[in-house]
């Protein structure tokens, strides 16, 4: 059996050391003479699978040798969802500021994430289904508004704030829109499809006021800010004529034409959110948006 001289022993150890106080002075904070790391020490619960924890040098050690810990915790704090860590190694989204391709998905170590953990805009781990097509982190701090599905008809989304750490598990929630619309939430669920939605596109053109084009529901492929689009396409298609002929002033509504059921006042002109026509997208025979000359007195 082959063994290993005192000697070497020895120097195998000091380096196993200032591995460690590297690592700890690189990523951590001072203390008096003590250089303290967070880390995010993978407890085991799946509903809480990280606690971020303050070690001093001599508890680093033992965090090293945790497969499954982080090190350091991330500038946007530890995971909501268990990171899969192989070999040592877990994936990430590093932020690229390139519009097309904002993100590259990278492999790093867990233990000292390869300088990325004061990266702002990197997801750290990378989500499920992958990285997002379209960036979803707001500037300054990683955090962003979205539209958590709730499972509830009547009210599909509850609009949330999120950190980059919750961030990450919303990403892998296959009926959530993020970022949230302009004109905030649908007030009907959207069908989503391989992570994506059909919404209408405002043109600008009186002819053709809307094209009915598939984005993504991680960012929108950048349509959450547009004013005028209707997400997400109403039950009977994009409307023939633009909802901005008959919109009132205030931002992100549409006046239509809701059918009553009476034969001498057939429609009713009501305003609702441009998102998801609260709920009009789906009613037979409501006219959306209601024409320029106001709404029929009598049904076609």
């Amino acid at each position: 059996m082959n063994k290993i001289d005192r000697p070497t022993r020895s120097l195998l150890a000091a380096a196993q050391i200032l591995a460690i106080a590297v690592l700890a002075a690189c990523n951590g904070i001072v203390a008096g003479d003590v250089v303290a790391t967070t880390v995010c020490h993978a407890t085991g619960d799946a509903a809480n699978p990280y606690e971020s924890l303050t070690v001093t040098p001599a508890e680093l050690a033992t965090h090293v040798g945790h497969t499954q810990d982080i090190i350091p915790v991330p500038i946007g704090g530890c995971p909501t969802a268990a990171a899969v860590v192989i070999d040592g190694k877990i994936i990430i989204c590093h932020a690229t500021s390139s519009t097309a391709n904002p993100y590259n998905e990278i492999t790093v170590s867990a233990n000292g994430l390869n300088g990325h953990g004061d990266h702002q805009g990197d997801l750290i781990p990378a989500p499920e289904g992958g990285c997002p097509a379209t960036a979803v982190a707001s500037q300054g701090a990683v955090t962003l508004t979205v539209c958590h599905a709730t499972g509830d008809a009547a009210n599909p989304y509850e609009q949330i704030t999120v950190s980059g750490a919750e961030l990450t598990t919303h990403l892998g929630h296959a009926d959530d829109i993020m970022p949230a619309p302009a004109g905030g939430c649908p007030a009907s669920l959207a069908a989503v499809g391989d992570g994506k939605i059909a919404i209408c596109h405002a043109t600008g053109s009186a002819t053709n006021p809307y094209n009915k084009i598939t984005v993504s529901t991680n960012g929108l492929s950048g349509h959450s800010r547009h004013e005028g689009d209707l997400i997400p396409v109403p039950e009977a298609g994009c409307p023939g004529i633009s909802a901005s002929a008959s919109a009132p002033a205030s931002e992100g509504k549409v006046t239509i034409c809701h059918v009553t059921g009476s034969k001498t006042q057939p429609y009713a002109e009501i305003t609702v959110d441009a998102n998801g026509l609260n709920g009009h997208d789906k009613h037979q025979g409501d006219i959306i948006p209601a024409p320029a000359g106001g709404c029929p007195t009598s049904k076609p």
